[in-house]
């Protein structure tokens, strides 16, 4: 692949897990992000499988999402594991099905969070578990996600983090595997608990891979603080992802980085039509690494 401009040299662009349509469009626009500097980027990313790890280092299976924290903890009962099975058995397959349209999955995604969240409800959920759970999960960030927080912290990029996973669990799992900086906003599904810690219910309206763009927060002050930080880096999983950024004012430079983690030659068209660049199966944070550094 015939390389240009600042990515000259970047080495995570030379990888073979590296896909790009237009590799001269991402020159230029890493180009941009850099030469215009931190003090007008933002960072917007989705966390399960796009933050986090789909494999572990020797290719076994691992918790790669909130709720699969969950469903492999010994504190969860049996029967919520056996109900979550079922409705991952039938959903995920059409969460990454290529030939069918968001609009036609948004209803699909509705019914597997709302079963989800009922069973999640009937477990008696302890808030003190939460620590020992993901502790004792397999869960993990891909290699270099700290590195990268650490820096963008460092240089004052504000991150976003726009989950339709579970919010308490993500703060905890950057306490313990990264940092919880407080240029980090969580914006995810977030439980709530009676005064013994119990849990009862959730605390806002349901957030899904499909419904990130009607978020309350493109309606919120957040985006409009950051005026003026024209320049996004966008990483996610899923084409629900792409509309993560919708509030940001004024966008000037938005390099989408999607990681397609089951890749497929439909999955891979589709991918590259709609992210700037691609990522197979990578289980690094090599790229927004290499971006990032020449930040700094």
């Amino acid at each position: 692949m015939q390389l240009s401009g600042v990515i000259d040299g970047m080495k995570s662009f030379e990888k073979a897990t590296i896909k790009m349509k237009d590799p001269a469009k991402v020159a230029n626009m890493v180009s941009q992000l850099v030469s215009e500097g931190p003090s007008k980027l933002q960072v917007v990313t989705d966390f399960d499988r796009t933050l986090t790890r789909t494999r572990g280092e020797a290719g076994e299976r691992i918790a790669d999402t909130c709720y699969e924290i969950l469903d492999r903890s010994d504190l969860m009962p049996q029967m919520y594991r056996d109900e979550t099975n079922r409705l991952r058995d039938k959903y995920y397959p059409i969460e990454i099905d290529p030939h069918m349209t968001v609009a036609e999955k948004v209803p699909y995604a509705v019914e597997w969070y709302t079963q989800a969240h009922e069973v999640l409800i009937k477990t008696g959920l302890k808030k003190q578990d939460l620590v020992n759970m993901v502790k004792d999960s397999t869960a993990q960030f891909r290699s270099g996600t700290d590195r990268l927080l650490e820096d963008l912290h460092r240089l004052n990029v504000p991150v976003l983090i726009f989950s339709a996973g579970l919010g308490d669990l993500i703060h905890v799992m950057l306490d313990q595997q990264a940092k919880d900086h407080d240029n980090i906003k969580v914006v995810s599904n977030y439980m709530r608990f009676d005064e013994e810690g119990k849990m009862i219910g959730f605390t806002d309206e349901m957030i899904h891979m499909y419904n990130k763009n009607e978020n309350a927060v493109h309606s919120s002050s957040y985006f409009e603080r950051l005026k003026g930080r024209n320049n996004v880096i966008l990483m996610g999983d899923n084409v629900g992802d792409l509309h993560m950024a919708d509030g940001v004012d004024n966008p000037n430079v938005t390099l989408k980085i999607g990681f397609l983690n089951q890749p497929s030659e439909e999955r891979l068209a589709k991918f590259l039509d709609l992210f700037d660049v691609v990522l197979l199966d990578d289980q690094t944070m090599d790229l927004g690494n290499d971006i990032v550094s020449r930040l700094m």
